[in-house]
């Protein structure tokens, strides 16, 4: 007899590794990486939270999406994938979604849950099966929700062939998977991830900013002190050398008039 625990802790998520081709080979399915936020969907006995991937819970901010994925047809189930807000054409849009998280909230009526693994249900922890078998499982509850929010993400024999449409249609991405692998929380190398040329083009400042080799812009009056402090400097350095110039040309006065 399974027994369900009260409430389920947030798991660590399993992190790709980064190449620049997708992972080639019989044993590897191909996922197209959408540009959103990495989110954790726990369903237990205490109700719905929802996680971020560094385990900020933000369920409070969407009250839709909790009511939603309560009626999952589950007693409990843990399910990863990635919150995306997409427009009426498709498109997704992280920046507004970035920023309306960070503030009010977003319009929930564009948002959409595509889970792409499925780590825990009705008392069975999953982590321990292959890939292939928790995809399998994950099918399977998708089909029976009647969540509009929950969609699963759709997976592909071909890698190059898949990074070259997701680059087409301005995907972030693909996420290469073994199917044989287990879910390990951390870095791992049995999911890879390669970015889109285009993307990585048109987000260079993005990617400048989260890896901290840019700073915020100086405001107008910022620059204009750093650059008077600056000549500053260079006085008080010219200042400096004229006042040694000056002792020197005093002492060989007095020395000559002593002489």
């Amino acid at each position: 007899m399974k027994i369900l625990p009260q409430r389920l802790a947030f798991i660590r998520p399993c992190v790709p590794s980064t190449a620049v081709r997708p992972s080639q080979g019989a044993d590897w399915i191909h996922e197209p990486k959408w540009d959103g936020f990495r989110f954790q969907i726990i369903k237990d006995g205490a109700g719905v939270r929802l996680y971020s991937k560094s385990g900020a819970e933000y369920t409070d901010r969407l009250p839709g999406m909790v009511a939603a994925f309560a009626s999952m047809p589950t007693e409990s189930a843990i399910l990863d994938g990635e919150l995306v807000l997409i427009d009426p054409v498709g498109a997704a849009h992280f920046y507004r979604l970035m920023r309306e998280m960070r503030t009010r909230g977003p319009d929930e009526t564009q948002l959409k849950f595509l889970a792409f693994d499925l780590l825990y249900q009705d008392g069975v922890d999953l982590r321990g099966l292959p890939l292939g078998e928790r995809k399998r499982d994950l099918n399977r509850l998708c089909r029976k929700s009647k969540v509009p929010f929950l969609r699963q993400v759709e997976t592909f024999p071909d890698g190059d062939v898949l990074l070259d449409w997701c680059n087409n249609f301005g995907f972030e991405g693909v996420v290469s998977k073994r199917l044989s692998s287990r879910y390990a929380s951390g870095p791992s190398r049995n999911w890879v991830k390669v970015k889109c040329p285009d993307w990585k083009r048109d987000n260079a400042e993005r990617f400048r900013m989260f890896e901290g080799q840019s700073k915020p812009q100086p405001s107008e009056r910022e620059r204009a002190l750093k650059k008077k402090r600056e000549e500053l400097s260079r006085v008080r350095e010219r200042l400096q050398a004229l006042q040694k110039h000056q002792a020197i040309l005093e002492q060989e006065i007095a020395e000559l008039e002593q002489a």
